[in-house]
């Protein structure tokens, strides 16, 4: 689940999938490298449609697991038939008979650093679904010059990653191989009405057993940069902000606006902070930056101290050196009586998202403002650049058969996944994409006529399964 439609077009995210953050990042029309690389290439479409990863997607895509109300019986159900019939161990858990979790683990020779592959079951409601061009829960492929794509809710977010994960731990099965040691997939309820509790939460707290050895996790949240259809930069999301979102009820709009002027005021007071990850990730991404500041980047603390990233730069930018302030237009209450906003923060590690929600109650009352917390995120924690998860990422996208693209970190502002919920406990936990997405792609996540482009999806399935295997099988 991400953040308000509204919130993420101030932040220049729009819904699901952190890849929009690159394209909004400054990614110019075409890279100055690799540029001879990025045509269109000749696809068996057909051939491509019957695959058995594709007809399992479809098979997924058509579950209606929209949340609210976050129903994932058929979802588990679905797992749970085809974990079986690949013989890999499997449990379905959870406290609530609605929204259960299916948790599988192929062992291996020696307990310790398991991986755990971590995808959510729930997907966003299909709003206009009469709008949509091809209905949302029917998976079906699209015509003319978009013939390549499979059209659905979840395609992208994020049930197209759950497939790849559970292809790349059957394949290991299928093949007859004994890792050297474990792999655990999950999938979990409730992720897009930021419930952690609900899934992956329920099972730290109720079945730590079910967790017994995972050092490393791999989620969704990686972005990768593409230009056409191929990947220019694979990037493993290592950090994401906190949020505190809530409500704001006021009796006049006079009363709103100087609460948010409040908000603005301390926003600008505060100074530009460029922590390690930060550095680190506008390095990566430097090169690819076409605006006026993109020069900058590659040492932000250097430009910070001179004054060359300042007030004017674009606020995705600002956001990652400073705690932010987003509320979306005043509209009066249905009863008529007050005026209501939805105020949200996002903050840097080291702030303590409670402590600041308690802060934002005081700001407000100063305006005669009453707030309504409606989720707070876990307090943001990044995820170390070592160990043994980090390591194969760098190897195997560094050394991809089908794209010759960097690899580095990612930092997101303005999207949220269950990875905060395990890096504030101590595991190594990285969002990954496997998936060459386009911008206009990405952002039909949480809109309408979300769709995956064929090849990239069957190059994802393949792609998974090669990150799986080096770090299972790998001495």
């Amino acid at each position: 689940m991400k953040l308000s439609r509204n919130v993420l077009r101030r932040l220049g995210l729009y819904g699901g999938a952190a890849v929009v953050l690159a394209v909004v990042l400054g990614l110019p029309p075409l890279l100055r490298h690799r540029t001879a690389r990025f045509g269109v290439r000749s696809v068996d479409i057909e051939g491509l449609q019957t695959r058995e990863e594709t007809n399992l997607l479809r098979e997924y895509v058509r579950i209606d697991s929209s949340n609210p109300p976050g129903r994932t019986v058929e979802t588990a159900r679905f797992w749970a038939e085809r974990l079986g019939c690949e013989g890999i161990p499997f449990e379905v858990v959870g406290s609530d008979p609605e929204r259960p979790i299916v948790v599988a683990r192929l062992s291996g020779r020696k307990r310790g650093e398991a991986l755990l592959l971590l995808h959510h079951m729930d997907v966003v409601p299909a709003a206009n679904a009469a709008e949509w061009e091809y209905p949302p829960f029917e998976a079906r492929w699209g015509e003319g010059n978009f013939r390549h794509y499979l059209y659905g809710r979840g395609t992208l977010d994020m049930k197209g990653q759950g497939v790849a994960d559970f292809f790349a731990i059957a394949s290991l099965r299928r093949d007859g191989i004994v890792p050297e040691r474990d792999v655990v997939f999950i999938a979990e309820p409730g992720e897009e009405t930021y419930t952690p509790e609900a899934g992956i939460g329920w099972v730290v707290e109720n079945r730590p057993d079910l967790l017994e050895g995972v050092t490393d996790v791999f989620n969704e949240g990686g972005v990768n940069e593409v230009v056409g259809e191929r990947v220019a930069r694979f990037g493993i999301e290592i950090l994401q902000k906190a949020t505190v979102a809530t409500t704001a009820f006021a009796r006049t709009e006079k009363d709103l606006k100087a609460f948010t002027d409040l908000l603005e005021g301390r926003m600008r007071s505060e100074p530009l902070t460029v922590i390690d990850e930060v550095q680190d990730f506008l390095a990566f991404v430097a090169p690819s930056r076409s605006d006026l500041w993109g020069h900058h980047l590659s040492d932000a603390r250097a430009a910070v101290a001179a004054g060359h990233l300042g007030e004017g730069i674009p606020e995705v930018y600002r956001a990652l050196m400073r705690d932010m302030y987003y509320w979306t237009p005043t509209k009066a209450v249905e009863s008529g009586k007050g005026f209501t906003s939805d105020v949200v923060g996002t903050l840097l590690p080291g702030r303590s998202g409670r402590e600041r929600w308690e802060e934002m109650k005081v700001w407000a009352a100063r305006s005669g403002v009453r707030l309504k917390l409606r989720f707070l995120t876990p307090d943001s924690s990044p995820a170390p650049r070592e160990g043994r998860a980090w390591e194969t990422l760098q190897t195997v996208l560094g050394l991809d058969p089908v794209e010759d693209a960097d690899v580095g970190p990612y930092v997101l502002t303005g999207s949220y996944t269950n990875l905060s919920y395990l890096r504030i406990r101590g595991i190594r936990a990285y969002g990954v994409s496997p998936f060459a997405v386009n911008i206009m792609d990405a952002v039909t996540i949480h809109s309408m006529n979300e769709r995956i482009y064929l090849p990239a999806f069957v190059d994802g399935v393949e792609r998974t399964t090669r990150i799986v295997r080096e770090y299972a099988l790998s001495p």
